[in-house]
This record gives C-alpha cells, structure tokens and sequence, in this order.
C-alpha cells in the first residue's frame, strides 16, 4: 500500500507503481523483505528505486510520511500502527505485489487455548486490516 499526506494528489485514488516516478520515496532498509518486493515492483516497471529515505521501522517511515517528507510503500499490516497518525493509504496497481503470511502449527495436536485465542485474535484483526479482495 501506498501511505500518503491526505494533501498529497495519491489521496483518495488506486495508484499505479509507475506514477511513483520522480516522488520522494521512503522506505525500509534492504535487509527488509518489504524492500525486496518494493525492488521488485519498481524492476517490473522499468524504474530506479531511489530511496530519498530509508529506514528500519514501519513507525518511522509513517512518521516521515506525516512529517510530507515523501510517500511510502509498506505493508497492509502498517495500518495498524497509523491509526492516529494524519496519513492516507491506497493501493498500489500494475503490478499488484502481495505475498503470502502464514500461521504454521503442528498437525495432529490439540490447541491450547492462549493458542486458540491468539489465533482468533490475529484472524479478526488481519479481516480488519485488509483489503476485501486479499481476504
């Protein structure tokens, strides 16, 4: 997703990768998977990433978007740590980058309960972070 200044012309549209051309861009470390498919995304459509920040924190990267230093892309899960924060987020398109978060368990066992909750817990918040079509 695309996290943007509700003043920024991003806010309130489906933003193509390619329109990200020439914005100041903040992003996560290289040691950050995110930034792997960021490098990605940007490869697809024939661009160079060049970063005008990078940081190791989700936090810090939206703080930076408040502050209109620049956009980012990060995660869906990021909206979690925004709710308070003046920012707008939108999807990204051509290409859609996702990737795949999984809960692995042994099969065959019963599950505790704090494992049952937890697992409740998450499931009921990641419907809530998502967008409808990746539910």
């Amino acid at each position: 997703m695309l996290f943007c200044s509700p003043a920024s012309r991003f806010a309130g549209t489906a933003v193509a990768w390619r329109e990200l051309q020439g914005e100041p861009l903040i992003t996560l470390t290289r040691d950050s998977g995110i930034r792997l498919l960021i490098e990605v995304a940007y490869k697809t459509v024939g661009m160079p990433l060049l970063p005008a920040y990078e940081v190791s924190q989700i936090t810090t990267a939206l703080a930076l978007v408040e502050a209109r230093l620049g956009v980012a892309v990060l995660p869906t899960y990021a909206l979690a740590a925004a709710p308070h924060r003046r920012i707008v987020s939108q999807p990204l398109s051509n290409p859609i980058i996702a990737r795949d978060i999984v809960m692995i368990r042994p099969s065959g066992r019963s599950v505790s309960p704090a494992l049952a909750t937890f697992e409740t817990i998450l499931r009921r918040n990641v419907r809530r972070l998502a967008p409808s079509d990746l539910d």
